[in-house]
């Protein structure tokens, strides 16, 4: 476990050419129950679930434990239905209508933010959510994952998307990320990958050690650790 952060895991969702959706940005609808389920396995794991705001205006996603009887147990353990909620939006600009405002679940809506977000885009969240600002044109993530250990968090689950697992990634931030692929091609130079952002050179790759592999039909289900570079 790291000392001064969260333990921080990621869960992605592609298909077998690498999509984790179409060059549209529609809702990913390629995956099975099974891995929908696994997903709540996940989320019932964690203590809280961090998003990027493009995926939250372009899906607007669920961000609690949605099977019942997962739910059920979490609660049963003296935990939220749902993990606290972890917006990262340099903006600060999302629909105001957006699910990460639901508390019917538990746990807390907390923003974090730049110190350039508009006045005009924080006051949707004002009596809604807790406002962090780390950080002048992106967002520090660096401190806002110290910040989330200080408040108690000790395991981070990460759902995208490819901008956000980029930064995190490329500053070392992540411990294991688990793979869903399912049988599917949606190709397209724009489609949305799980790592995005500028890259690395091949001297820099990142390396990943194989913990475990599931299969259900004809969909994988991958865990990989992320190993430390010297």
């Amino acid at each position: 476990m790291p000392t001064d952060r969260p333990f921080v895991f990621v869960n992605m969702a592609m298909t077998v050419d690498g999509k984790i959706t179409s060059a549209d940005r529609e809702y990913p609808r390629f995956t099975s129950p099974t891995d929908r389920a696994r997903m709540d396995r996940l989320r019932a794991g964690a203590d809280a679930l961090m998003v990027a705001a493009g995926t939250v205006r372009s899906d607007n996603p669920a961000w609690h434990v949605r099977t019942k009887s997962v739910r059920d147990e979490r609660e049963a353990g003296g935990n939220p239905g749902a993990p606290h909620r972890v917006l990262v939006s340099a903006s600060a600009d999302i629909p105001e209508d957006s699910r990460f405002f639901e508390t019917a679940h538990g746990g807390d809506s907390i923003l974090v933010t730049t110190n350039n977000a508009k006045p005009s885009n924080l006051k949707r969240f004002e009596g809604r959510a807790e406002v962090w600002r780390f950080g002048d044109r992106t967002v520090d993530l660096r401190a806002t994952l110290r910040m989330l250990r200080d408040r108690g968090i000790d395991r981070l689950l990460v759902e995208g998307g490819g901008e956000l697992n980029w930064s995190l990634f490329r500053l070392d931030l992540v411990d294991e990320l688990f793979v869903t692929v399912a049988p599917a091609l949606l190709g397209g130079s724009d489609a949305p990958t799980l790592l995005a952002g500028t890259g690395w050179p091949m001297r820099s790759q990142r390396r990943l050690r194989l913990l475990d592999v599931d299969r259900d039909g004809d969909e994988l289900y991958c865990r990989y650790a992320v190993e430390t570079r010297s």
